[in-house]
């Protein structure tokens, strides 16, 4: 059994050499004194663990994906995020959080027991540790703005007005959100538009310009419309908004030669995002005052639980690869690395015309310091 105890500066100096090559980068990225080093770890990992490497500590501001490999791809360092309920009335089919939840993300989304008091406790805690200022999330696995959740907890709302009260402990605060309208209302907007809330950025997911398309795709989501007046909406009150195409799939205005798949139509699903489709929504949201758009492709979880989207695109993802076998990563298929880029390029080569940045996910999430 171990005998160190974090709460003891030359144990915790110990502790935080003995954590995975993963979590490393949280401690060195920002060449954080020892002091800091030692805050991040006690408010992360256990205090005293009875094997190495210490284990992460269940927080309500948790690490932002805490199961990425900080040390390869996700090259971060301290980020937090706070999924504010469980699961997504909105179920769309291709989520992500699909490859790795222990249930379907649309099967019981509700409240968390408990929740003003454990999201006060982890304030306290980043106080009386003295942890470092960082970048918070709202939320990457869960909608914060799901209307019937939020009517009745106001889970969000409260979440906002701690992190307004308590705003020296975050960076930035950054929300992403399929359903804007709902923060149009005052009890979001008053909170949201003061001065002391800087830098706060509500991030729009709308990944379609026709209707038939999200209804196909997104069935259960709000509508366009809705998503695209509150964009605007918000802009009008001072609100940063940014537009997420969120995912870009699969599709035919990319060149035979890449993606080598035959047109959508004849695989039984419908054209997702045409030229003219990206085009508009993209012009829209450059007019409406949105600071950006962040794009990223579409990748299918294996999971059962993403059984529909499984069933959209298995052949799609299989004819695109040149072998002819879906390529899987991180419990995922994804499209040849060249399709991937293509479909970026048609988004950044139009946000080029318009005028407006472009940004993938990977490099937004990055860059929110």
């Amino acid at each position: 059994m171990c005998d160190l105890d974090g709460n003891r500066d030359s144990d915790a100096d110990i502790l935080i050499q003995s954590v995975p090559p993963k979590f490393r980068p949280i401690f060195e990225r920002y060449g954080y004194d020892q002091e800091h080093k030692r805050s991040i770890y006690r408010y992360l990992f256990s205090r005293r663990p009875q094997n190495l490497p210490p284990s992460i500590k269940n927080r309500l501001i948790s690490l932002y994906d805490p199961m990425a490999d900080r040390s390869k791809k996700f090259r971060d360092g301290l980020r937090w995020c706070i999924n504010v309920y469980v699961g997504c009335r909105h179920n769309c089919s291709y989520c992500y959080v699909n490859g790795y939840s222990q249930e379907s993300v649309g099967i019981r989304p509700h409240s968390k027991r408990g929740f003003e008091a454990m999201l006060m406790k982890d304030i306290h805690a980043l106080k009386s540790f003295g942890v470092p200022r960082a970048p918070v999330h709202l939320s990457n696995s869960t909608d914060p703005c799901q209307e019937h959740l939020e009517l009745e907890n106001r889970h969000t709302q409260f979440t906002l007005q701690k992190i307004l009260e308590n705003r020296s402990l975050f960076s930035s605060v950054i929300l992403l959100t399929k359903n804007p309208q709902l923060l149009c209302d005052e009890r979001h907007l008053g909170i949201i538009c003061r001065s002391k809330m800087l830098p706060f950025t509500v991030q729009i997911t709308c990944a379609f310009w026709r209707e038939d398309s999200r209804m196909f795709y997104e069935p259960h989501a709000p509508s366009v419309d809705s998503r695209l007046q509150a964009l605007r909406v918000l802009a009008e009150n001072g609100i940063e908004v940014e537009l997420r195409i969120d995912p870009l799939f699969p599709s035919s205005r990319i060149d035979r030669s890449i993606r080598r798949h035959r047109a959508l139509p004849s695989y039984s699903i419908p054209e997702a995002q045409t030229q003219d489709d990206l085009v508009n929504l993209i012009r829209f949201a450059g007019e409406s005052g949105a600071k950006a758009i962040v794009a990223k492709t579409l990748k299918v979880p294996i999971s059962k639980k993403a059984q529909r989207c499984k069933d959209c695109f298995a052949e799609i993802y299989r004819d695109a690869d040149p072998d002819r076998e879906r390529h899987l990563e991180g419990g995922s298929w994804r499209l040849p690395q060249t399709y991937q880029d293509a479909l970026l390029s048609t988004v950044s080569d139009i946000c080029d015309q318009e005028g407006i940045p472009f940004r993938h996910c990977i490099q937004n999430v990055l860059s929110r310091k």
